[in-house]
């Protein structure tokens, strides 16, 4: 499953022509004026969506791909460790990953 913010995205409605991902560059797909999707006690309530209230989401082509998966997975790790020298070679890993699979150089 995607993760929010990882390739995937969400935006008010028009406020952006094109995203690139974030995660290997490539221009994301776009899917405009989407509801905005009801909440589970709402919905167990039996109330309407609310009909006014809309989103664009952005996501990477490359999001369902094993090496775009497994760069999110260096990108988070790298983000989450207090370690520069780790965090360092998982940068290189990363870099490495994408020049394999994206025209990065």
């Amino acid at each position: 499953m995607a993760t929010q913010g990882y390739g995937l995205f969400a935006t008010e409605p028009n406020a952006n022509e094109a995203l690139e991902c974030n995660i290997c560059g490539a221009e994301c797909l776009v899917e405009r004026n989407l509801p905005v999707p009801l909440g589970f006690i709402a919905a167990m309530a039996g109330l309407d969506k609310p009909r006014d209230k809309f989103y664009d989401e952005f996501s990477c082509p490359n999001l369902k791909e094993k090496w775009h998966k497994q760069a999110v997975k260096l990108v988070k790790e790298i983000q989450k460790t207090p370690s520069k020298r780790i965090a360092h070679l998982m940068q290189q890993d990363l870099e490495d990953l994408l020049k394999e699979n994206t025209d990065q150089s």
